[in-house]
């Protein structure tokens, strides 16, 4: 079971169709562009590696890789209550600490802490879909990526924060050369199967067993940048 699977937890995209405006601002690299899923350290906090002005919403969103010793317990607030009711806080944190040190060295997944303005948003993990279990669930195709997506309870958020969020993880993957698809896996009354469409993604499939259904979504560079909450030039 892929280790992300821990975090999995609606994100709170609201209906923003045609509501996007870019500023003039371009996106920005301030690193070397290398592979994505490469072996990295998350021992300190890193440059940022990616970002975005949304003028409207007055958010500049950015990406930067996870550090462990200080993102770690931001993730530990956003899981959902079933997932941290039964074990201490020291104790679901050194899991994550595990968790996220297997994929810092793995070369076939990588973890983002997404910022708003500086502070944190979101989180969001990267598997190459041939090596993670949802392979089982559909074909993969050669540059197929799994995108697994924690945001911060949606009490906290605010104006269209979330669905930027979203939008720039995507235009920042569709950046590398290697990723052809990004695919999310989404439970079946997740409410983000209603919204999810709004950065770019289709319906691809239903899995799961009796005691769990799932919907899994695909979305292509091109899907992305037609889709009704992409940011207008």
């Amino acid at each position: 079971m892929s280790a992300s699977l821990l975090l999995s937890t609606p994100v709170a995209l609201k209906d923003l169709a045609g509501q996007f405006k870019e500023s003039a601002k371009p996106a920005t690299m301030n690193v070397e562009r290398k592979l994505l899923c490469k072996p990295v350290s998350y021992d300190s906090v890193q440059n940022i590696a990616y970002s975005k002005h949304f003028e409207p919403e007055q958010a500049i969103i950015s990406l930067r890789l996870l550090c462990l010793s200080s993102d770690l317990p931001v993730v530990y607030h956003w899981l959902p209550w079933e997932y941290t009711r039964h074990l201490k806080k020291e104790a679901h944190v050194d899991h994550l600490q595990e968790i996220y040190t297997r994929i810092a060295s793995s070369g076939t997944a990588q973890s983002f802490m997404v910022l708003n303005n500086n502070s944190t948003l979101a989180q969001a993990d990267v598997y190459q879909a041939s090596t993670d279990d949802i392979s089982l669930q559909y074909k993969v195709s050669p540059g197929d990526f799994r995108l697994q997506f924690l945001i911060k309870p949606e009490r906290l958020l605010s104006n269209n924060h979330s669905l930027c969020a979203m939008y720039t993880v995507l235009e920042f993957l569709f950046t590398f050369v290697e990723v052809n698809r990004v695919v999310m896996l989404l439970d079946e009354h997740d409410f983000l199967n209603n919204k999810i469409e709004k950065a770019g993604f289709s319906f691809h499939t239903q899995t799961g067993s009796r005691q769990k259904t799932s919907r899994l979504y695909i979305c292509t560079k091109e899907s992305h940048q037609r889709s009704a909450g992409a940011p207008k030039p």
